[in-house]
C-alpha cells in the first residue's frame, strides 16, 4: 500500500466525500445539540444522533476584487448513520471589496451546487457582514431561499451584537438564527454586560438557538434553545460528556 502523503490527503479526501454522501439524510427536526466540526479531521462516531447532530464546515467562499474562490472541505468526517448534519457555508470578504450582483449569483450557484453534492439536512450560512454589506446578504438569503428546496432549512449564524439592538435580522428568510456568543472580540465586554442586565437577546429570533464554545465562560440565558458548541480542537468523546454534564 502506497503511504505517501499525497496518497495520504486523497485517501482523506475520498474518505470524506464517501462518508458525507453515504449516510442517508436524517429525520426533517432538528436535534437539541449540534457540534461544529471545522476544517480539522473530526472523527464523531461516539454523538448520540438522536442528542446532537453536527454542523460541519461545507466551503468556504471568499469574494475578493470581482471574483469569488470556493475552499471546500479537505479534513475527514465521520458521523454515525441517521445523524442530523447541518452544512456550513462560510462567506468571507476582503477589505476593499464591495460585493456585486455577479458575486451574489456566484454564490447561490455554489451554494446550490453543494447542497447538491452532499445532501445535507439543512444549511447554515456563516458571514459577518459588516454594515455596509447587510442589502447584500439579505438579498443574498433571499435568493438562496428561492433556489434551495423549499423543504431545506436554511439557518445563519449571528454576532451577538445584532441580537441586542440592531434590528437588522427583522424579515430575513431563515428558519433559525444563532447568535455566536463566543470569540467576541471588541464587542466581549458590552455584550456580556447587556447579557447579564436584560437576561436574554432582544427579539424572537435570536431566542431559539446560541452558539458557544467550549473553553469560554458561557453567559446566562434562559434554558429551552438549541445549542451549537464550537471546540478549537477536534471533539473527544470526553469533550462531548462534558458538555453533557455541563448543559443536561
Amino acid at each position: 500500500m502506497n503511504s505517501s502523503p499525497r496518497c495520504a490527503r486523497r485517501f482523506r479526501a475520498l474518505s470524506l466525500g464517501l462518508l458525507l454522501l453515504a449516510v442517508p439524510a436524517s429525520a426533517a427536526e432538528p436535534p437539541p445539540v449540534f457540534l461544529w466540526a471545522w476544517e480539522r479531521p473530526e472523527r464523531l462516531d461516539f454523538i448520540d444522533p438522536a442528542r446532537e447532530g453536527v454542523a460541519f464546515h461545507a466551503v468556504t467562499l471568499q469574494l475578493s476584487g470581482e471574483g469569488v474562490q470556493a475552499y471546500r472541505r479537505r479534513q475527514p468526517l465521520v458521523v454515525p448513520p441517521g445523524t442530523y448534519r447541518l452544512a456550513v457555508m462560510r462567506i468571507e470578504v476582503a477589505r476593499g471589496t464591495a460585493p456585486s450582483e455577479a458575486q451574489r449569483a456566484r454564490l447561490v450557484k455554489l451554494i446550490s451546487d453543494q447542497v447538491q453534492q452532499q445532501a445535507p439536512d439543512a444549511v447554515q450560512v456563516d458571514y459577518d457582514a459588516r454594515a455596509s454589506e447587510r442589502p447584500f446578504y439579505r438579498a443574498l438569503l433571499q435568493d438562496l431561499r428561492a433556489a434551495l428546496p423549499a423543504t431545506l432549512r436554511l439557518s445563519m449564524t449571528a454576532l451577538a451584537s445584532w441580537c441586542l439592538d440592531d434590528g437588522w435580522l427583522d424579515g430575513l428568510p431563515v428558519d433559525e438564527v444563532v447568535p455566536m456568543v463566543f470569540r467576541m472580540g471588541v464587542d466581549s465586554q458590552q455584550v456580556r454586560a447587556e447579557l447579564a442586565r436584560r437576561g436574554d437577546f432582544n427579539g424572537a429570533r435570536c431566542r431559539e438557538s446560541v452558539g458557544f464554545v467550549v473553553d469560554e465562560p458561557q453567559p446566562s440565558l434562559p434554558s429551552g434553545r438549541r445549542r451549537y458548541w464550537f471546540n478549537p480542537r477536534s471533539w473527544t468523546a470526553q469533550d462531548l460528556q462534558q458538555l453533557r454534564e455541563k448543559s443536561p
